[in-house]
């Protein structure tokens, strides 16, 4: 794809003209030594407001289009290069139209693209006219209490509020959370209490930027050089960089404001809306001084020049959990395959309506659990060119999955006043009803579309899926790709995207057979093998390059030179391998689907399912239950979080929100199990749902791990919670009835009040679970010090249906019994001299503080120990 004048390329450098119109910021915090301070002073006077005070403020629009100099060393070539909409820098650094001048006059602008990035810094802010003044007049200190050196960026999760319940309103002495100023890793995601680690002097405070912005300008060298040639495939590297060191930056640190948007979430939003914004300027023809003066003076901010288009992945459970005569035999690499792909389909259907709108990446603010937001402009050719595009869609998904699965896509009309805090909760409510109705008018199955398929089955069903029909392989394509994906995620880790016409014939790349939307799809792990793609990327065949490698740690950073998706899921391998593991797994390979034990192989689920049996110490063999544990859980109130949560909601608050949500599940989770729970298969986990399969007991603890750093992860607000539903099973079991099962259990989960857990049938809050946990660890202490009977712990369980048969008379009498039961055994099984201290000791922890406190939750502890000794 050649770019040098056409519209994506223009897109693109507006993009990220807006993208970096504050990286001042994070270079004039970090203090850097070896500058060229005439050149500084020569840029305060050219883009910084110069106060009655006498001093310039904002001075970091001046660092702005210094560092922009810096950064160009590792970009596509800013000066040579057609620059076009902007001016060329061949003649100097002095022109009005540069990119660079369009980047760092956004607080003093005065040209038409200019007022273009200022606008939509502006815009995606949320300030009216007069909260700006304030804000452009105000110095660099926060409402904290902290200078722009030494403020670090609190959390949105912390200011959350769903009740008047809570009491006092949000302050900002009130919030007692930030974010380390770390590049991002799955540990860095979290908060973290602000008392001891945000600085009080600035020298400490700089050195934490100045390491940052070092890792940075590192970083920027690890994009394959070849890829530089085309500004799409570029900026979409650049823009995962620039999330890795720029998410933990607070955005806006003047005028007292609370720092609680990243520089990353700001300036992406502010990329997105400025591309829009030029578009439909540049489509109409208005870009003359009259335009300018328009945007400079509001005057034309309720035209509505955005296009808010959304897309909305259904049929997910559906689509994963489909069932077949052969599905069990290869249930894991299908499971993992099915999710993976649900995550690409939505992927790939955003780049094809970015493609189709002639939009950057950039454009994309929103990807997460199969639903993304993109700003487009609003004008007839991309409207025309989205129901083209969703035609197509449909198309797509009803010959090849036959409606088991498709995506909605819906766009919205949209004005600047629109994303004014006065408004903007407004466009939140009709963004959330128009996704709604969407749901309700899939395929577009109304007027002359097709309703039904005359469809023969001539090779029988798909053995994977059923409703599928085979073809004279003996299966569908769509399902031999998703096994072939259930294979290379355990050993690939990059994503390629072509023109589905593009040949792709190197070493170490596997192509899956099913072309999706006009693109080829192909796996990589080894860049060196294929020169980094460099033939297909100059070329400009090649539309992505993803890297969805999954962090083995919870410290790894999440940057490897390439634009990041993530779209991976955890799976669990086989370490190392000898005869002593091999004897662990030898009544479950009966049910294996074939896959070796071997080091780096993927486990299946009858692996898994023996990870919690213990070896016997006496009699030899092995113990304990060999049983899977299905975990499905989701986000308490999410639209409610998202809707009412924030008291002055922004759009790029909303996109900070919905990334860091998906983060946990889709960042942390996966890092969390490969370094704790690495027997752990997460079938899905993004946005705010999840769904994991592990060995039964381990599952329980990773259940509880996840809720606790859950809380954590959003500041301790308790109004910001998850539930969860679990079901043990045989790994024989259909999938499908793995996934009904799961669901029934997390609905009971939220019918009891939310953020709970279903067990055994039986609902738990979370804050009750460790006492739960409690009960299990004394229980297990008391079975072994008295060698208590199976006999008389089962007895228990009638004693518990007798304590929570409370509209029963009888009831109170289980205390009676469990007491004669207790002294029963104790004198039959115990010595003289044991009797009176396991009588005080069962009565206490089983009686009392089993079934007296935790009623029916007391057979979680009781199931537990039957299964541990099987």
């Amino acid at each position: 794809m050649n770019d040098g004048n056409d519209l994506l390329g223009r897109g693109c450098r507006v993009a990220f003209a807006a993208l970096l119109h504050d990286l001042g910021k994070f270079a004039e915090r970090a203090a850097l030594p070896d500058i060229d301070r005439d050149r500084l002073d020569a840029h305060l006077t050219n883009y910084c407001p110069f106060r009655e005070k006498r001093y310039h403020s904002h001075r970091h629009a001046a660092w702005t289009a210094l560092m922009l100099e810096v950064v160009e060393r590792t970009a596509p070539d800013l000066i040579l290069s057609d620059m076009a909409p902007f001016a060329s820098r061949q003649g100097g650094f002095d022109i009005t139209d540069s990119l660079v001048n369009a980047a760092a006059m956004h607080h003093r602008p005065v040209s038409f693209l200019q007022w273009i990035i200022a606008t939509a810094d502006r815009v995606a802010s949320g300030f009216e006219r007069e909260e700006f003044e304030r804000y452009n007049a105000g110095e660099d200190k926060t409402s904290t209490g902290r200078n722009h050196y030494q403020a670090r960026q609190l959390t949105l999760f912390e200011q959350i509020r769903l009740s008047d319940a809570r009491g006092a309103r949000v302050t900002p002495e009130s919030l007692q959370w930030r974010y380390p100023l770390r590049a991002l890793t799955p540990e860095s995601l979290f908060p973290v209490p602000r008392k001891g680690y945000e600085p009080e002097r600035d020298p400490p405070a700089q050195a934490e930027y100045r390491l940052l912005w070092t890792e940075f300008l590192q970083a920027l060298e690890s994009i394959p050089r070849t890829h530089r040639s085309q500004w799409p495939l570029w900026l979409d590297h650049f823009d995962t960089a620039w999330q890795t060191f720029t998410h933990a930056i607070p955005a806006a640190t003047a005028f007292g404001v609370k720092p609680d948007v990243s520089l990353y979430d700001h300036s992406k939003t502010t990329a997105a809306l400025a591309t829009a914004l030029w578009r439909w300027h540049d489509e109409f023809g208005q870009t003359s001084d009259a335009a300018r003066e328009a945007l400079a003076s509001r005057a034309d901010w309720d035209d509505e020049k955005f296009l808010l288009i959304q897309g909305d992945f259904f049929g997910i459970q559906q689509f994963i959990f489909a069932d077949g005569a052969q599905t069990n035999r290869s249930a894991a690499r299908l499971l993992r395959g099915r999710s993976f792909q649900v995550s690409l389909f939505t992927e790939v259907a955003a780049l094809k309506v970015l493609e189709a709108c002639e939009l950057p990446a950039t454009s994309q603010i929103i990807n997460a659990a199969g639903k993304f937001l993109i700003v487009a402009p609003n004008t007839q050719g991309i409207r025309d060119r989205l129901d083209a595009t969703r035609s197509e869609l449909n198309a797509w998904f009803l010959q090849h999955t036959f409606g088991l699965a498709g995506l909605g896509l819906i766009g919205k009309a949209a004005s600047c006043n629109d994303f004014l805090k006065g408004r903007f909760r407004t466009l939140i409510d009709e963004l959330f009803g128009d996704l709604e109705a969407a749901k309700l008018h899939r395929f577009e199955l109304v007027g002359d579309a097709p309703r039904v398929f005359a469809v023969t089955y001539p090779d029988g069903p798909c053995p994977y899926n059923s409703r599928l029909p085979a073809d004279e392989r003996g299966s569908a394509a769509l399902s031999r790709d998703q096994i072939a994906l259930g294979t290379q995620l355990a050993r690939k880790s990059r994503l390629l995207i072509v023109d589905a016409a593009s040949e792709l014939r190197a070493d170490g790349i596997v192509t899956l057979e099913t072309a999706i939307f006009d693109y080829r799809i192909a796996f990589t792990g080894n860049e060196e093998a294929t020169g980094r793609f460099g033939p297909l990327a100059q070329s400009g065949a090649l539309r992505r390059c993803w890297d969805f490698s999954l962090p083995e740690n919870l410290r790894d950073t999440l940057w490897h030179g390439y634009a990041r998706r993530y779209i991976n899921a955890y799976v669990p391998r086989f370490a190392e391998v000898n005869p002593w593991t091999r004897e662990k797994y030898a009544d479950q390979l009966a049910e294996d689907d074939g896959s070796a034990i071997e080091p780096g192989a993927g486990k299946t689920f009858g692996h898994i399912a023996c990870e919690d049996r213990q070896p016997r110490d006496e009699r030899g063999g092995w113990q304990g239950q060999s049983a899977l544990m299905t975990l499905k859980g989701d986000v308490d109130n999410l639209g409610l979080v998202f809707q009412k949560g924030l008291a002055e909601p922004t759009f790029a608050k909303m996109a900070a929100l919905s990334r860091q949500m998906n983060a946990f599940f889709a960042v942390w989770l996966p890092a969390y199990c490969a370094e704790n729970h690495p027997d752990t298969y997460t079938v899905f986990a993004g946005g705010d749902d999840f769904f994991l399969i592990g060995p039964w007991h381990s599952t329980q603890k990773l259940a509880a791990d996840m809720a606790a750093q859950f809380r954590t992860y959003v500041a301790e607000n308790p109004e910001i919670h998850f539930s969860a539903g679990m079901v043990m099973s045989k790994p024989g079991l259909p999938i499908h009835t793995l996934a009904s099962q799961a669901e029934e259990a997390l609905e009971a989960a939220k019918g009891g009040g939310k953020n709970s857990l279903t067990l055994f049938g039986q609902r738990i809050a979370w804050p009750d679970w460790p006492t739960v946990s409690a009960a299990q660890s004394e229980l297990e202490q008391l079975a072994n010090d008295y060698r208590l009977s199976t006999s008389y712990l089962y007895g228990l369980l009638d004693l518990i249906r007798l304590a929570c048969d409370t509209g029963n008379p009888e009831s109170a009498i289980w205390r009676s019994r469990f007491a004669y039961r207790t002294r029963r055994y104790v004198v039959d099984k115990l010595k003289f001299a044991e009797r009176e201290t396991a009588q005080a000791r069962l009565a206490g922890s089983l009686g009392e503080r089993g079934i007296a406190r935790l009623r029916g939750a007391y057979r979680i502890p009781l199931f537990n120990h039957f299964y541990k000794q099987r």
